[in-house]
């Protein structure tokens, strides 16, 4: 044999034993058949010659295959199959979509547990929409910032969509690209969205040949007869409600009925039907454990001008709690009392209400009104579509309430000031995102009266801290160094009141790029701290006041700057929305709100900063409002370039840290906590005013390019208003 023969087998053998090798991973009968047939031409070493089915079919890898797209073991296996199941539809057809909502009945923030039916189909945690086909396909919607945790935590049957992208497909596009037919029919539950969300779905769907059906217990039915331990419903909450105290209340929920049905009659109704649960909780001054991060009771209230009837779970309203509700009374005076009935028989009662006008709340800015299946159990011809009067009545806090609040911050200033000395005392050692977030949370619940939390922690470092929305997973926790910032975003549940606080730490020598980020940030919150307005300012127009700073370095933020916060409630409440971008959010603020101010520079792929304090609204002379602070903790000093402070804002620092030692400092010393104490003094220190022609070569150039930038942002609104 010539050495060009013996070269030609070797390499067709070579080829062969390649191709074998690629077609054995795939298990078929054409596998074994082409290993058993080649594999002795190759050892005969004969050239041996492949068909042209065979070099395509070896030249093409197969997709993979996802078994959580074809399990029928799964939640989303069993869902495709209740949705052919009449006994599960409910009508005598089938569906060929569904959707699964994330929230509860009252359409609230952050749903308890037994209420995550998004999460239990899909696995996916945070808000959005999925719509699932019976015959395969299924997708998420969920907002930008949870974009990256959402295709990192989501499975591979799942398709995420970004539901803030325009160029990305609506619900209603993506069900008929993927199921192109006529009179389909989609299922939901209209009792996990609002009217407007129902209503713009229904039409979509419309549009595209699809029916959008109601059906309320189909994804509970599977979910209550999981078998996988894992993955079975949690039980509801057994806590039952308790008394808010009478001292932080100020008002009775008589009171509060009456200032309700005084609102009613100019509105022109004669009931009202009473959804979100921190209206709930503020009207009858009770307080529960139902949902995350607020101390609320899950329950219906409607007010007509002849009764108020309440509806919670059995056994939920406690007898102290009854007794103050005049529930055993309730018998001839009855505007002056409450009927207690059963939480699910609301809908039917709404059905039969007798009432002409009942007032069902739409949605603001963060709560979304009554759900769609209240609005549909209530006939046409009694509806009436207005935002809740509860919403303004509760924003504006009382003198007793203004007093709780204060109190619940100065036990959240103890805390925080004991987590941030300890931690920044221990040497860093072997801290990582979640680690910090743990001990933020644990020294807060060691305060007296402490409830709970009123948000999930969020610790960002580094690059993390540039991401608005980032949440700390096992996979992108990160170990904390000492070249960096970190960004602590927390608050917390008193019995008191509400907080909500954010603070940038540094553990290094920070550079010069950070310290200018942090500098200009305190300058945001400092000249909204600082603002007196006009009392018929909107809230949103004092936006550009806070921002001006950050805009002369070309940055901004997506959130809004602040909103309303709640005494002991959720901690984010309408009807005031400080942002800019606001076009129908118009609300001015008043004397009694409190409101909060997170301005935030972002440096993608590098750090963040971002600072957060909540405001008190207060008079100030000849019908102007100011702000105070009523978060009550130290900034990072070593963060702060004086030189690029304004007198007026060094004056404003050194009296915000003056405040922290008259009102925090002796907490600290009654409690013991001598070591935080010297922390908190050192982080407090007097700034002194530098040489006004230092400053002025330093800063100059800066606050004239805000100022310009402030004065076209005020002459963009007053355009717009005059359009």
């Amino acid at each position: 044999m010539s050495t060009t023969t013996l070269f030609f087998v070797l390499a067709a053998s070579s080829i062969i034993t390649v191709v074998v090798g690629a077609r054995n991973s795939q298990t078929s009968p054409f596998n074994a058949t082409l290993t058993s047939t080649i594999t002795p031409l190759a050892m005969s070493r004969t050239p041996a010659t492949l068909t042209m089915a065979q070099e395509m079919s070896t030249a093409v890898p197969l997709p993979p295959v996802c078994a959580d797209a074809t399990s029928t073991t799964t939640p989303l296996g069993r869902l495709r199959s209740a949705m052919r199941n009449t006994s599960f539809t409910q009508i005598n057809a089938f569906f060929d979509a569904f959707l699964i909502f994330y929230s509860d009945e009252h359409l609230s923030e952050e749903p308890s547990p037994e209420e995550r039916r998004l999460e239990y189909i899909s696995g996916w945690d945070g808000a959005g929409t999925a719509a699932v086909l019976a015959d395969g396909g299924a997708a998420v919607w969920v907002s930008a910032g949870d974009l990256l945790r959402a295709r990192a935590t989501l499975s591979c049957a799942w398709l995420v969509l970004d539901g803030d992208d325009p160029s990305q497909p609506t619900i209603a596009e993506w069900i008929a690209q993927e199921r192109p037919i006529r009179n389909g029919r989609v299922g939901g539950d209209a009792r996990l969205t609002s009217v407007n969300e129902w209503q713009a779905l229904s039409s979509n769907l419309q549009r595209e040949g699809f029916q959008l059906l109601h059906v309320q217990t189909l994804v509970d039915q599977l979910w209550n007869d999981e078998l996988d331990s894992a993955r079975r419903r949690p039980e509801f909450s057994r806590i039952v409600a308790s008394l808010h105290h009478p001292q932080y209340t100020g008002v009775t929920w008589r009171e509060k009925v009456t200032a309700v049905r005084n609102e009613l009659k100019t509105i022109g109704a004669d009931a009202m039907i009473v959804t979100a649960l921190d209206e709930v909780a503020w009207l009858l001054n009770v307080r529960g454990r139902d949902i995350p991060y607020a101390p609320l009771l899950k329950a219906f209230v409607l007010i007509s001008m002849r009764e108020v009837k309440v509806y919670a779970p059995p056994g939920k309203l406690s007898m102290p709690v009854r007794e103050a509700l005049a529930v055993y009374n309730c018998f001839t005076t009855s505007t002056n009392c409450t009927r207690v009935n059963d939480y699910t028989t609301i809908y039917s009662d709404l059905r039969r209400t007798t009432e002409s006008k009942v007032l069902i709340p739409i949605g603001g800015t963060f709560q979304r009104g009554a759900s769609a299946a209240i609005a549909q159990s209530i006939p046409q011809s009694k509806r009436i579509f207005q935002p809740s009067p509860i919403i303004y009545l509760k924003a504006q806090k009382n003198k007793a309430e203004i007093e709780g609040i204060k109190k619940a911050h100065l036990r959240d200033a103890v805390a925080m000031c004991t987590v941030l000395s300890y931690i920044e005392g221990m040497g860093k050692a072997g801290l990582n995102e979640i680690s910090v977030g743990v001990k933020v949370d644990m020294t807060r619940a060691t305060q007296a009266g402490y409830v709970g939390l009123a948000m999930r922690t969020r610790v960002s470092y580094g690059p993390n801290g540039a991401e608005p929305e980032y949440r700390a997973t096992n996979a992108t926790n990160r170990r904390i160094f000492m070249n960096s910032t970190i960004i602590i975003q927390s608050g917390g549940q008193y019995d008191e009141g509400t907080t909500v606080v954010t603070r940038t730490l540094h553990y290094g020598t920070p550079s010069r790029e950070e310290r200018r980020a942090f500098t200009t940030v305190l300058r945001s919150l400092s000249a909204l701290a600082s603002l007196q307005t006009p009392a018929m300012l909107p809230a949103a127009h004092a936006d550009p006041v806070a921002r001006a700073p950050l805009w002369a370095h070309k940055q901004d933020y997506t959130p809004p700057t602040g909103h309303g916060v709640g005494a002991a409630l959720n901690r984010r409440e309408d009807p005031v929305v400080i942002d800019y971008r606001q076009d129908t959010n118009l609300h001015m603020f008043k004397e009694g709100y409190f409101v909060t101010s997170e301005p935030t520079w972002s440096e993608p792929g590098k750090f963040g900063v971002r600072l957060g304090n909540i405001l008190e609204v207060i008079s100030k002379p000849n019908g102007y409002l100011g702000f105070r602070e009523a978060t009550l903790i130290p900034f990072e000093p070593k963060l702060i370039d004086r030189n690029l402070l304004t007198d007026y804002e060094i004056n404003w620092l050194n009296a915000y840290n003056e405040r922290i030692r008259k009102i925090v400092g002796p907490e600290l010393n009654i409690q013991g906590l001598t070591d935080v104490y010297y922390w908190m003094m050192n982080k407090t220190l007097h700034i002194e005013l530098p040489p006004k022609t230092l400053k002025h070569t330093s800063a100059a150039k800066h606050h004239t390019c805000e100022l310009k930038l402030l004065t076209m942002a005020f002459i963009g609104i007053l355009t717009y208003i005059m359009l």
